[in-house]
C-alpha cells in the first residue's frame, strides 16, 4: 500500500506542478492543510474519498489518472489532450514544443534514474 500512496503522491505533486502553484496554495483551494499535503505528496498520508474529490477538482485531473497512470483509457485521455494541444498550433510552434518536451523528458530521467 505504501509505494501505490507513494504513486499516487507523485502525481499530486506532477499535477500542482503543472499549475505552477504551491503546496500552500493546493492547501488553502482544497481547504487543507499544507503539511497534510507536503505528507500525501511524499506518500505518507491516506486520503479520504473526500480529500480525493478535492484534489482531483482542484488539480483537475481523472480520478484514474491520479490512481493509476497506466490504465489505457488515461494514456488514451493524455493522448487526445496533447493532439488537441497541438491542433491550433503552427509548424513553428509545435517544433518548438517539440523540442521543450524532449528536452523535459531527459531532465526527467536524468534526475529519476
Amino acid at each position: 500500500m505504501n509505494n501505490k500512496l507513494k504513486e499516487i503522491g507523485a502525481r499530486v505533486r506532477e499535477a500542482r506542478l503543472r499549475l505552477n502553484i504551491s503546496q500552500t496554495t493546493l492547501a488553502e483551494l482544497a481547504q487543507l492543510h499544507p503539511t497534510y499535503i507536503s505528507q500525501i505528496e511524499n506518500g505518507k498520508a491516506n486520503l479520504s474519498v473526500e480529500v480525493f474529490v478535492r484534489l482531483t477538482e482542484v488539480l483537475q485531473v481523472s480520478a484514474d489518472w491520479l490512481l493509476r497512470s497506466n490504465v489505457p483509457s488515461v494514456n488514451q485521455l493524455e493522448e487526445q489532450e496533447l493532439v488537441s494541444l497541438f491542433s491550433d498550433c503552427s509548424a513553428t510552434e509545435r517544433k518548438t514544443i517539440l523540442k521543450m518536451i524532449k528536452d523535459i523528458k531527459s531532465a526527467l530521467r536524468e534526475s529519476n534514474p
